[in-house]
């Protein structure tokens, strides 16, 4: 929420002290969440390195558990930093595969504005840095990609042209 009013500073002061506790306690699933939650003020606020560095460690985390749901949000974030990052043959192919994969757990993007909305920007910022036939060759080979495949790619384990 702090995030979306564009309280960046407050929303990760808020969510390093989660980590804290979840570091203290020994929780990762709640850490999981909130390394996720990280990578969104700060992929907003121009640190896109940052941000993929807390959503890929959300995503791992996110594997061990078996996170279906977590782990489509997280994949969602991840395309968007990777066309930050200049990276829109990656961001594509994570969208493919995210097409494909979020019929496992129902609405893609859960039918929620704020990630529909993100999900449209980063398709259309993809197709303008790739062209149409760049953006659909891409966005096509992530489709063979199942959950796990797609995670591997976002974690840097799997080469977008596997």
């Amino acid at each position: 929420m702090l995030t979306a009013q564009g309280e960046f500073y407050e929303a990760e002061s808020l969510l390093s002290d989660c980590l804290q506790v979840c570091q203290e306690r020994g929780e990762l699933f709640v850490s999981s969440y909130a390394h996720w939650a990280l990578s969104v003020p700060r992929l907003v606020s121009g640190r896109a390195q940052e941000a993929l560095s807390n959503a890929q460690e959300s995503l791992r985390i996110k594997r061990h558990f078996h996170d279906t749901l977590g782990t489509l949000i997280a994949l969602e974030t991840m395309a968007r930093i990777y066309t930050a990052l200049d990276e829109p043959g990656i961001a594509a192919t994570l969208l493919g595969a995210l097409q494909q994969n979020w019929m496992s757990a129902g609405l893609p993007q859960l039918g929620a504005p704020f990630l529909s909305v993100d999900h449209e920007k980063c398709v259309k910022e993809c197709q303008r840095a790739l062209g149409d036939d760049g953006y659909r060759r891409a966005f096509d080979s992530g489709k063979r990609f199942d959950l796990d495949e797609a995670s591997a790619l976002a974690l840097g384990e799997l080469d977008a042209s596997s």
